[in-house]
């Protein structure tokens, strides 16, 4: 029964430690997203319809949703 609870709380232990990892070096890459709404003249899909709905509609007739738009 003992080993069980190691086994389990290793387990734990891990998930977690991947958890930090994953969150602490994610690249939002805020400063080439800004580039590139200039490059391709992004306009906020929000400002077009009024709604609080999130996406970017650039020239190159794609709508780009950005993780975390919220600041």
């Amino acid at each position: 029964m003992k080993s069980m609870h190691i086994i389990l709380l290793s387990g734990l232990g891990i998930a977690l430690a991947m958890v930090v990892y994953l969150l602490t070096s994610v690249h939002e890459g805020e400063e080439d997203w800004q580039q590139f709404v200039e490059a391709n003249h992004c306009r906020s899909i929000s400002t077009e319809d009024g709604s609080n709905r999130g996406g970017w509609r650039c020239d190159d007739g794609k709508v780009h949703y950005r993780w975390r738009q919220q600041k």
